[in-house]
C-alpha cells in the first residue's frame, strides 16, 4: 500500500503542470537566492577567518594622534618598542616612511587579469598607488616585497625603487624597467627616479592594499622633505609582528605599547579584521530574514495549488475512501505530492544559484564564494520542509473528505 502511495503521489504532482511548474519556479528562485546569499557569507568569513589567522599578532603604531603621513616616530623607535616588557613575544619589526607622492600616478596603471569589478581590468585611479621606504633588512623580517624580487635587483642607492609587477602588466608607458621617470615635487618640479627592480605583487584580491613602490628609507626621507614644509628625519609608522595566538592576546601587547615615551597611536590588525566580521554577521541576520520571507512567499504557492488540487479532487478522494484508502494514506499521499515539488524546487533553485555563483566569478576572475556541505544540506532541509508544512492543510482537508455527503452532492 505504501509503494502503491508513493506512484500515486509522484504521477499525481504534475497532474496540473503549470500549476506545478510556477510552484517549483517560485520555490527555486528563493533557494537561488539562498544558495548565492550563503556561499557569499560562507566565502567572506572564510577570507575574514584566514585574514585574522594571517594577521593575528600583527600591529601598526605611528605617532599618537597625528595623520599617518605627518606622523614622526623617532630614528631609534625600534629600540624603544623593544623596551616593552613582551619584547621577547617580537617576531618582526619593521620601520617603515610612507609617501604620497606616488600617488598622482595611479591614473596610469589597470590591474589586468578579469579585475574584481568583472571588466577586462581595473582603473587604479580609484585608489591610491602607495610608495613606503623600507630598511631591506627589517622588510625581510616580514617577507616583505625586498624579498620577492621577480627582475631586476634591489636598490642600492638613492632615488631608486623597485616595483609592484602589476604596475608594469598595466601596460603604462610611464614606467619601465632600467628606465628612470620623473617625480612630480609640489607641481613646481621633477627629480629622476630609476626602477632597478621588479617585485611579486601578490593575489590580485589584495594588490591593491600594498604599496607599488618601495625604495630605501633615505631616499623615501629625501622625497617627503622636499614635498612637506619641513624636513623629515623619523619614520611614519612600524609594523609589528608578535608571536600570537589570538587577538585577546595581542590586546595585552598592545596594552603595553599604548603605555610607552613618546605616546603611540596602536592598531590591532587582526582587532579590525574581526570587527569586519561583526558588521558580517549582522549582515547575516537580515540575510536570513529576506531568504525566509522569499521561501515562505514560494512556500505559498504550493500550498494554494495544493488546496485547489484538492478542492477539484473531491470525488476522487471519496471514491478512494470508498474503495478502502486509509485517512493516513491519502494524508500522506498530498504530503508526498507536496515534498516532490518542495524537492525539485530546491534543487532546480541550487543549479540556478551555483551557476549564478560560477558565471559571476567568472567575470571577476576570483573565487571569493563559498559552497560548503552545510548549504547543500539547508537547501535540501528548505525543500523538504517547505513541502511538508505546504501540504499538511491540504492534507488534513483531502483526508476528512466524507464519501457518502461528497458522492450525494455530486
Amino acid at each position: 500500500m505504501v509503494f502503491q502511495t508513493i506512484r500515486f503521489a509522484l504521477k499525481n504532482a504534475f497532474r496540473k503542470k503549470l500549476v506545478a511548474a510556477l510552484s517549483i519556479v517560485g520555490i527555486a528562485i528563493g533557494i537561488a537566492l539562498m544558495v548565492t546569499l550563503s556561499s557569499a557569507s560562507a566565502g567572506f568569513d572564510s577570507l575574514l577567518g584566514d585574514a585574522v589567522a594571517e594577521t593575528v599578532g600583527d600591529v601598526e603604531v605611528q605617532e599618537f594622534d597625528t595623520q599617518l603621513t605627518l606622523s614622526q616616530l623617532p630614528k631609534n623607535i625600534s629600540d624603544i618598542i623593544r623596551t616593552i616588557d613582551s619584547s621577547d613575544k617580537i617576531l618582526a619589526l619593521s620601520p617603515e616612511v610612507v609617501i604620497n607622492n606616488f600617488r598622482q600616478f595611479a591614473d596610469n596603471v589597470t590591474i589586468e587579469g578579469g579585475g574584481m569589478m568583472g571588466g577586462p581590468g581595473m582603473d587604479m585611479s580609484a585608489f591610491a598607488l602607495g610608495a613606503i621606504g623600507v630598511n631591506p633588512d627589517e622588510d625581510a623580517t616580514f617577507e616583505g616585497p625586498t624579498t620577492k624580487i621577480t627582475a631586476g635587483q634591489l636598490f642600492a642607492n638613492d632615488f631608486e625603487v623597485i616595483i609592484a609587477d602589476y604596475i608594469l602588466e598595466g601596460g603604462s608607458s610611464v614606467f619601465t624597467l632600467g628606465e628612470s621617470f620623473d617625480l612630480p615635487i609640489n607641481y613646481t618640479y621633477t627629480v629622476p627616479v630609476t626602477i632597478v627592480g621588479v617585485y611579486d605583487g601578490g593575489e590580485e584580491m589584495t594588490r591593491i592594499l600594498d604599496p607599488g613602490f618601495v625604495m630605501s628609507v633615505n631616499t623615501s626621507l629625501q622625497i617627503n622633505t622636499l614635498s612637506l614644509p619641513f624636513e623629515q628625519e623619523g619614520y611614519n609608522r612600524a609594523r609589528i609582528r608578535f608571536d600570537s595566538e589570538s587577538v585577546e592576546e595581542t590586546e595585552i601587547y598592545i596594552a603595553e605599547l599604548e603605555e610607552l615615551e613618546p605616546k603611540l597611536s596602536v592598531t590591532g590588525l587582526g582587532a579590525e579584521i574581526e570587527s569586519m566580521g561583526e558588521i558580517m554577521a549582522n549582515f547575516e541576520i537580515f540575510q536570513t530574514i529576506l531568504i525566509i520571507i522569499v521561501i515562505v512567499a514560494g512556500g505559498m504557492a504550493i500550498v494554494v495549488a495544493q488546496l485547489m488540487g484538492v478542492s477539484e479532487r473531491m470525488k476522487e478522494f471519496a471514491i478512494m475512501k470508498a474503495t478502502g484508502w486509509k485517512n493516513r494514506s491519502i494524508f500522506l499521499d498530498i504530503i508526498l505530492e507536496s515534498i516532490t515539488i518542495g524537492l525539485i524546487g530546491a534543487l532546480v533553485g541550487f543549479a540556478l544559484g551555483g551557476g549564478l555563483i560560477f558565471f559571476v566569478q567568472l567575470g571577476a576572475g576570483q573565487t571569493f564564494v563559498t559552497i560548503t556541505w552545510q548549504i547543500v544540506l539547508q537547501v535540501l532541509a528548505y525543500g523538504l520542509g517547505l513541502g511538508l508544512a505546504s501540504g499538511l492543510i491540504p492534507g488534513i482537508r483531502a483526508a476528512r473528505i466524507k464519501p457518502m455527503e461528497v458522492l450525494r452532492a455530486t
